[in-house]
């Protein structure tokens, strides 16, 4: 059997599928085109187009010869012999180099990832009013405790990396679904006996599709014990978290784009959360039992997230009043001088949080928004389409908010990229074993890989959060 006529095949099947792997990420960019403000093709957008090319065509670069060593392992292991070990050095190759060039993209696509999402501007609303009547006097304290459980839930994940891949080297190594790779057709079943004196030859296409089922099966069974188990019987971190922020009276003003963004509405039931213990608890339970109007944005609405679409004239207010924060910062470091740097601090804060919480509560007559669902295709698309609002409406309001009933607002957690990460991690995996034939150290290296990434974001998230969140970065921990 030639195998080699496999190849031209599997070319022409991965030509097809990277073809429609450019459509989509000439889709991606068009979102992000509109959501940056472009008005012309620039260099930013062209390079923007370049890494979401490198998204999608690692993507089906990896699922293409994924399916096609599952398909070699189930059809072709059988009539392995001789012949067939002479008649795989082309094909191998091939996968070899489409394997290590799907890796190399992918962690592309990964850094891009890590980068976008340490780059958002981020803002902690306070709606707390002081007891007093003085803006200086409302504790920090609440603000600061947010931002820390936002710092700390930007790299979770459903997919628990450690034990995703100890519970795959389980089954590949100590129940033996190792022996499915082997080069003996005998052992196709994994449960065969060895002969202490026999030695075990693999080949490596096998064991790439070996691993990448053992890998798939045990990630559906993690996110399936998590989605129905675990976040439904012990918690929700990103429910608890929005919840949170009701209980602190904190919203949080998120832009990951030029002119797009998403916001959390945290605005308290009960106006204050500055309360003793006794007073918290009773306010939670006028609110179970609906005796308080609710915590949405709108009244007798329960939504509290949002997407966002700002206009030009708001976002060039926004840097405007977070520019000033920005200049004192780089005389701060030239003069060294704390407690001026702390006095600039506190008037910036208070003069954004100002700012964005007469905006939410529709007090200024230049920034008004409208509040709408997304349509069925701006879902599918992940875009947001210009729509006419009336004769009336067209010509004054262009700031939208759109009901994030599917939370894509943790698009800019690793929560969000669940999807992209689990699949490097896959690649990694993969790519390691074929070079080394060395499933132990196939997951020694993913699990240092992505450690490497999480402390990368981690870093680059908390630095980011301190700077455009004007929260200390000595008060995150």
């Amino acid at each position: 059997m030639n195998l080699e006529i496999y190849t031209p095949a599997i070319l022409i099947v991965l030509g097809v599928v990277s073809g429609l792997a450019v459509i989509v990420a000439l889709i991606q960019t068009c979102a992000w085109f509109s959501r940056a403000g472009k008005e012309i093709i620039d260099l930013p957008t062209l390079g923007k187009l370049l890494l979401h090319i490198l998204g999608t065509v690692s993507t089906v670069i990896f699922l293409v010869i994924a399916g096609v060593s599952v398909w070699w392992l189930i059809l072709f292991k059988i009539q392995y012999n001789g012949i067939f070990e002479s008649n795989t050095s082309t094909p191998q190759s091939t996968f070899k180099m489409l394997l290590i060039v799907s890796f190399i993209l992918k962690t592309g696509d990964i850094l891009h990832i890590i980068i976008r999402q340490s780059t958002i501007d981020i803002f902690f609303i306070d709606w707390e009013k002081s007891k007093s009547g003085t803006a200086n006097t409302v504790s920090a304290w609440r603000t600061c405790f947010v931002a820390n459980e936002f710092n700390g839930i930007q790299t979770f994940r459903r997919i628990h990396v450690a034990f995703h891949l100890l519970f795959t080297l389980f089954f590949l190594k100590v129940i033996n679904l190792e022996n499915i790779a082997s080069i003996d057709s005998r052992f196709a079943n994994a449960s065969l006996p060895i002969s202490p004196n026999y030695t075990m030859e693999y080949e490596s296409i096998f064991r790439s599709g070996t691993g990448f089922l053992v890998l798939s099966g045990t990630v559906l069974i993690q996110y399936f014990f998590y989605v129905l188990i675990y976040q439904r019987l012990v918690e929700d971190k990103i429910i608890n978290f929005v919840d949170l922020c009701s209980v602190s009276n904190i919203s949080i003003f998120i832009l990951d784009q030029n002119r797009h963004g998403y916001y959390i509405h945290g605005r308290s039931a009960h106006g204050i959360a500055d309360v003793n213990i006794k007073d918290m608890i009773m306010n939670l339970e006028r609110e179970s039992r609906l005796m308080s109007i609710g915590r949405g944005l709108e009244a007798n609405s329960p939504e509290q997230l949002f997407i966002m679409k700002i206009n030009r004239t708001f976002r060039s207010q926004y840097d405007l009043l977070f520019q000033k924060y920005g200049d004192y910062v780089r005389q701060r470091r030239a003069r060294g001088d704390k407690e001026h740097f702390a006095d600039i601090l506190l008037q910036s804060y208070q003069n954004l949080n100002k700012f964005l919480c007469a905006f939410i509560g529709h007090a200024l007559p230049t920034h008004q928004y409208v509040i709408r669902n997304r349509y069925f295709l701006e879902k599918v698309f992940n875009f947001e389409f210009p729509v006419a609002l009336g004769p009336d409406l067209t010509d004054t309001i262009d700031n939208f908010f759109f009901v994030d009933d599917e939370n894509v607002f943790t698009k800019i957690l690793f929560y969000g990229q669940e999807k992209s990460l689990i699949i490097w991690n896959m690649i990694t995996f993969l790519c390691v074993d074929f070079v080394f034939s060395n499933y132990i150290l196939a997951t020694i290296i993913t699990f240092i890989f992505d450690a490497i990434a999480v402390g990368l974001r981690n870093s680059l998230g908390r630095r980011n959060l301190s700077t455009k969140a004007l929260v200390p970065r000595e008060l995150l921990i």
